[in-house]
């Protein structure tokens, strides 16, 4: 009998590219001893399984995802291996056959060329074994019943999964529509989705408006599409002819905190932003500094670390909640001061405590040991955002944000870090209207930050960076988005050499490179 809430077992915790060190940091900060690693993921060993996946989903800044293995390496060649693969796996151990789960996939095998078919594929064995397990079968993707009714005809009902019902039903309004005779004014109509009446009543149809009904859907049931729908997560790993199937505790990204209600243009996740101002070394007491703040993510991302405030506080929604035995009591287990604390735990009771705790060792908004942080951008919408966001997060009294040219940032006398996002472009013309940007980036940070202050940019452009004309104490590697990035941290006080002045019949070139000590 597999029991996710009590085995022995390993857990693996994903993370973008780059920064695996950071998660491996957090993870011995916290204890765990670290099993081995690739470039997206870590693994280490479970003291106690339940207290373990809750720990980490909640703690964890800079992953993704926390896997529950559960079904090891094993051979899998092509689809029908795969269904096979799934198939005999216990999963009625594991899911509520009444709870929807839904199925991601990293899959490198020769033999796929649709990379949607693998889940289909685990979709169906999972489906199949449940069905044969427990009678009847699970409600796959979140699916929500719709109906369409026109004069009293069922035009259509069936469960449909939410993010695709408002296409569906504009689909079938317009067929409807061209099969009524052109002299038909009039009809009652009906539209329900997951039980919300979003259009009922008797309509005139040449002024049929399909755009008021997509407003109310939207209205409706926008924080669901955003945020899925709480379900089970499973996650497929297949290359080559290696498979390996993970319970998902996450469900969506730990990098989605939830505080980030608008972004701005190209927002950094909340993970690779936790990421940089780690690899800064800021100690979390000095002032920590944003030029192109933009939506505010790694400005906020610092108020949290320095507050104690940890990410997985703002969600109210986990893959974990879903499976099976969160609320069953685990013998041995205490939480809180229940009656039945003699008897045991649920998981559910041990997460209770566990955000308890961690709440109360928030540091106040007005402590004095939390220090000065500040974002900057010279867009007035991004600024809004940004302190709308901060405010979210509930650290809207501890960073300051301000409309205003990078070049006129005020720094303190107390030394502290400055990180930058500026643009950076994707195409050869962009770069070459960003060079004055960058220009002015290196004389600001020659010429008017004090001493003793650090300063650290990430961008993806080799050509842009130069134009900073400071050596490079450290170098970092990230992915952002589809963008290989890199994080580079300058020594202010070592400037690259200008380009000597050559008399006018003896010009020489004197290229300019990057100094990595």
């Amino acid at each position: 009998m597999r029991n996710l809430w009590t085995d022995p077992t390993t857990l693996a915790i994903t993370c973008g590219k780059g920064i695996v060190p950071f998660l491996e940091q957090e993870l011995t900060d916290l204890g765990y001893e670290v099993l081995g690693s690739n470039e997206t993921m870590v693994g280490i060993k479970a003291k106690n399984a339940c207290r373990d996946i809750l720990r980490l989903n909640l703690s964890l800044r800079t992953a993704q995802r926390v896997l529950w293995p559960f079904v090891q390496d094993t051979r899998c060649r092509n689809l029908d291996d795969l269904y096979d693969l799934a198939y005999y796996a216990p999963w009625e151990q594991i899911l509520n056959v009444d709870e929807p789960f839904f199925v991601t996939n990293v899959t490198k095998n020769d033999t796929i060329q649709d990379s949607r078919m693998p889940t289909l594929r685990l979709k169906d064995a999972i489906v199949d074994r449940m069905r044969s397990k427990c009678g009847h079968r699970p409600n796959v993707s979140g699916a929500v019943p719709v109906r369409v009714e026109a004069d009293g005809a069922i035009l259509y009902s069936k469960p449909t999964a939410l993010r695709s019902a408002m296409r569906v039903i504009r689909a079938v309004l317009e067929d409807w529509l061209n099969t009524i005779p052109e002299t038909q004014e009039r009809a009652d109509l009906l539209i329900e989705v997951d039980g919300y009446d979003l259009m009922s009543g008797n309509f005139y149809l040449p002024k049929l408006d399909l755009m008021v009904l997509k407003k109310r859907f939207e209205r409706t049931f926008a924080s669901r599409i955003t945020e899925g729908t709480p379900s089970a997560a499973i996650y497929l790993w297949w290359e080559d002819t290696h498979a390996k199937i993970y319970i998902d505790t996450s469900g969506n990204s730990l990098s989605r905190r939830g505080y980030r209600k608008e972004g701005w243009l190209a927002p950094m996740q909340e993970s690779l932003a936790a990421a940089c101002v780690m690899a800064t070394g800021w100690d979390k007491k000095s002032p920590f500094v944003v030029p192109f703040s933009g939506s505010g993510t790694p400005a906020i991302e610092a108020a949290l670390m320095a507050r104690n405030i940890l990410p997985g506080m703002f969600r109210a929604d986990y893959a974990f909640m879903h499976l099976r035995g969160w609320t069953s009591i685990i013998p041995g287990e205490k939480a809180g001061v229940s009656a039945r604390r003699r008897i045991g735990a649920t998981p559910q009771d041990i997460w209770r405590e566990m955000t308890a705790q961690a709440k109360r060792e928030e540091v106040a908004h007005d402590d004095p040991s939390v220090p000065v942080i500040v974002g900057v951008d010279w867009e007035e919408e991004a600024v809004d955002i940004a302190e709308r966001n901060a405010n979210a997060a509930g650290v809207g009294h501890n960073v300051k944000f301000f409309v205003d040219d990078f070049a006129d940032t005020s720094l303190s006398a107390q030394p502290g870090v400055i990180f930058m996002n500026p643009p950076y472009g994707e195409r050869l013309e962009e770069e070459t209207a960003l060079e004055p940007l960058y220009d002015g980036i290196s004389t600001w940070l020659r010429t008017a930050v004090p001493s003793g202050w650090e300063a650290w940019m990430i961008t993806s452009s080799k050509p842009l960076s130069l134009r900073v004309r400071l050596q490079t104490k450290q170098i970092l590697d990230f992915k952002n988005g589809a963008l290989d990035c890199r994080l580079l941290g300058y020594d202010i006080g070592k400037p690259l050499a200008d380009e000597p002045e050559q008399p006018a019949e003896a010009v020489e070139t004197v290229e300019v490179e990057e100094v990595e000590e």
